[in-house]
């Protein structure tokens, strides 16, 4: 499973594979022990092709790490995953959520029946240097949410992505 987690976009560009920590490992493993995670992988033949791993807490699962090999992305693999997933998980008849968590994606727009909005808010002294940073930070958000339907326009988005996901 290792070398699945390795080849994702997940772990190449967001660091965000399963942990290969003693720390993690030992975590999952009491976690396991109290029936407080559920944990997939799916295979095609011998290869491990996807992964899911969803600690629970209080009754609610949390899609806390995720990714498939991008050989398989025509497949839609982690999609088949999702799906298989939550037709064992809802044969449980358990849990009270699958908490997606935040962020913006098509996979979590498909398989979801609600959503909220949630925000970190920071409180700042109103200065010069952070009134500066923080017009910064919009003008950033604003030029990339233009170039990113931009480009959308073109059709050049998905090329892009792929180009980003593949070339590292």
């Amino acid at each position: 499973m290792a070398h699945c987690t390795r080849l994702t976009y997940q772990e190449r560009l967001l660091d965000a594979g399963i942990p290969n920590s003693e720390d993690f490992i030992r975590q999952a493993e009491l976690l396991a022990a109290e029936d407080c995670v559920r944990a997939y992988v799916l295979f095609d033949g011998e290869q491990p092709v996807a992964y899911l791993y969803c600690p629970i807490s209080n009754g609610i699962l949390i899609y806390s790490h995720l990714g498939y090999d991008p050989d398989y992305l025509q497949m839609s693999v982690g999609t088949v995953l999702q799906w298989l997933a939550l037709e064992q998980l809802f044969s449980e008849s358990r849990f009270r959520y699958f908490d997606f968590t935040e962020g913006d994606s098509e996979h979590k727009r498909f398989f979801a029946t609600g959503h909220r909005q949630c925000a970190n808010v920071f409180w700042m002294r109103r200065n010069i240097a952070n009134m500066t940073l923080i017009h910064g930070q919009s003008l950033i958000n604003r030029t990339s949410m233009w170039l990113g339907v931009k480009v959308d326009q073109l059709g050049l988005k998905a090329r892009i992505k792929r180009l980003i996901r593949f070339s590292t």
